[in-house]
């Protein structure tokens, strides 16, 4: 029987994680969007290539430091290749027993009048959220407080909502925002904290049309300048990035071979690495000027 945990990325830098696709329009290097909604994920084999990679690194120049052996590396994860005269035999094509699925984004930092930004997000987004969580690990009682408490918010007149005691809250250009006035529950205070990792003291909450165009239109661009080989500068081209302190969140899976009795063994030191809050992974592109580097928080079960 398969397991699931979820996890939450926290960028510590700006994160672009490219789309891939060939663009024509101002901005020339666009980063991964849900095609429906058009808010930013990470594709699954992004997540597991960048965990991967950290893993391999880690014993290739810190192999002291880590209690997993290569070939259980390649276990967990598969072999990248068809593998080498190294590589057991059992080894060789094989799939990896971790499921890995994409990254979705939970909250975006938001220029603001009161504070440096807010973390932005929507209903539809939390919702989503609340739906992975129970349907792959389980049914939590705080939830439906929450579902609730969402039902309660009137978008009609009201381009978002916050919970902080100020009064004129201007985010980015959208000044329609409503404190919200009544008591707002423990057991929705905890939802947000212990299961979402959200302050909601800096948390503002988007009528879920509203999140997506902003997710479509709104996402910071950066120039950057092209370097020739010769060293000499280039054309200018312009990239979308995440800001420093999005979050993102998703699921690893465990498959049945690794909940097998035998590989306990296994799993635990896979876990003891890579549950340690202390490690910072790298996404997408442009390591050398310091993207894509966050941390992974795992999230309560």
């Amino acid at each position: 029987m398969n397991t699931y945990k979820m996890y939450i990325i926290e960028t510590l830098s700006n994160m672009h994680v490219g789309s891939g696709d060939t663009h024509f329009g101002i901005v020339d290097n666009l980063i991964q969007r849900n095609p429906v909604t058009n808010i930013p994920v990470i594709h699954a084999s992004g997540i597991k290539g960048s965990i991967r990679e950290y893993f391999d690194h880690l014993l290739k120049y810190n192999n002291s430091n880590t209690n997993l052996e290569k070939d259980e590396v390649i276990e967990l994860f598969g072999s990248e290749v068809e593998g080498g005269p190294e590589t057991p035999d059992a080894l060789k094509n094989s799939p990896g027993h971790l499921i890995f699925f994409e990254a979705n984004m939970l909250t975006l930092p938001l220029r603001s009048n009161q504070n440096v930004f807010y973390n932005c997000t929507s209903e539809a987004i939390i919702i989503d959220y609340l739906n992975m969580f129970e349907d792959f690990i389980r049914k939590v009682p705080e939830f439906n407080d929450l579902k609730a408490f969402l039902k309660t918010m009137n978008f009609r007149n009201h381009d978002f909502y916050y919970f902080n005691d100020v009064d004129d809250l201007e985010i980015e250009d959208y000044t329609k925002g409503m404190k919200y006035k009544s008591q707002i529950p423990d057991s929705v205070k905890k939802a947000f904290n212990t299961y979402l990792n959200i302050d909601i003291n800096n948390l503002a909450i988007f009528d879920s049309s509203l999140f997506s165009r902003i997710c479509k239109d709104s996402i910071p661009v950066v120039a950057r300048n092209y370097i020739k080989e010769d060293g000499t500068s280039g054309n200018l081209f312009y990239e979308e990035v995440l800001p420093r302190k999005t979050t993102l969140y998703f699921l690893l899976g465990y498959d049945s071979y690794l909940n097998q009795n035998s590989k306990k063994n296994l799993k635990d030191k896979f876990e003891k690495e890579f549950n340690n809050n202390g490690k910072v992974y790298q996404f997408g592109a442009n390591y050398s000027i310091g993207y894509g580097f966050s941390k992974i928080v795992k999230v309560i079960e």
